[in-house]
């Protein structure tokens, strides 16, 4: 099972980026982890040309820029006061006009585990998350989890795992796994049979069962092919006498879990709309890839993922 044991919160000490806190401690004390803050401050050329701006006579390189770093040394330091020492890291300023890069590469080249943060901080757009969480959950090789202001570590107890059937979807399921693990939930795989024509969304669409059915086995032979060819550590399927209710093994033995697996088969004229109509009333984090292909085309980020990225309002991750 997969561990976050290097796990950076980025923020800029909004209550919005304040929501990522009790999420990253939870997932840390699960997985014996270290908690490490970062902020982004814009680079000194662009901060010094902003301060020219300023009809005052001040030397923006002694007088300002450094005042600007203390200060958000200090912000940090004071966050970071508040985790407990077990699991305490270190603080990080990075200076980047876009602060979704700075983030990025500072993960990347520090090689963590995670990237847990924030859905919106300061950003006053009308999106669902903030343009650096977006640009961060697009171009990240670092898994990142998008936490929704207001969201309670005890709240997510239902996670959604969307799927083309391919295995390149199934790559997150890990990560789905180690969530739920850590905090005690359930995970539902999620898949939408794509049709086309020019129905509105309201007409309900009811497959048959047989085509529910057959569709669901399909799945499992899938999903049981993606758990034996890459063993991603320990993960195994294990299937009831009940069609559609199923449960993953997981953990160590002293840490082993059976977590419930249920899947959900729909049919649909919009992906993007039935996996947000699905999780905004029953699922509390959604887990996606961030490529896909097959029969759920483009559903991974770039097209139908990110759609659900910008307009859900639930707590989502993005893994490649």
């Amino acid at each position: 099972m997969k561990k976050y044991r290097k796990i950076l919160v980025p923020t800029d000490f909004s209550s919005g980026a304040e929501a990522a806190y009790a999420i990253a401690k939870q997932l840390a004390h699960k997985f014996s982890g270290k908690i490490d803050l970062m902020h982004v401050l814009p680079t000194g050329e662009y901060l010094r040309e902003t301060l020219k701006k300023i009809p005052v006579a001040v030397d923006p390189d002694k007088n300002v820029i450094p005042d600007i770093v203390n200060q958000a040394e200090r912000k940090l330091n004071s966050v970071l006061e508040e985790i407990e020492d077990p699991i305490r890291g270190k603080i990080h300023i990075g200076k980047n006009r876009k602060a979704s890069d700075s983030i990025i590469h500072y993960a990347n080249d520090e090689e963590y585990d995670l990237i847990v943060m924030g859905s919106k901080g300061e950003d006053k757009s009308f999106m669902k998350r903030g343009s650096t969480t977006l640009r961060t959950l697009r171009n990240s090789k670092v898994p990142v989890l998008a936490i929704d202001k207001g969201t309670l570590a005890g709240d997510i107890k239902r996670l959604l795992l969307p799927t083309d059937s391919s295995q390149l979807s199934l790559s997150a399921l890990p990560h789905a796994v180690a969530l739920a693990h850590a905090f005690g939930a359930e995970i539902t795989l999620f898949y939408v049979m794509e049709l086309h024509g020019g129905m509105t969304e309201d007409y309900e669409i009811s497959p048959e069962t047989h085509q529910k059915v057959k569709i669901y086995e399909q799945l499992m032979s899938r999903l049981d092919y993606y758990l034996q060819d890459r063993k991603p550590e320990g993960i195994q399927l294990k299937r009831s006498d009940k069609s559609f209710l199923d449960s993953l093994k997981a953990g160590s033995a002293e840490s082993e879990k059976y977590i419930p697996l249920k899947t959900v088969v729909i049919a649909g004229y919009s992906v993007h709309y039935e996996i947000e109509k699905y999780a905004d009333k029953k699922s509390d984090l959604v887990v996606m890839a961030t490529h896909g292909h097959s029969g759920f085309a483009h559903l991974f980020l770039g097209s139908m993922t990110e759609k659900v990225v910008q307009n859900l309002s639930k707590p989502v991750m993005t893994t490649r």
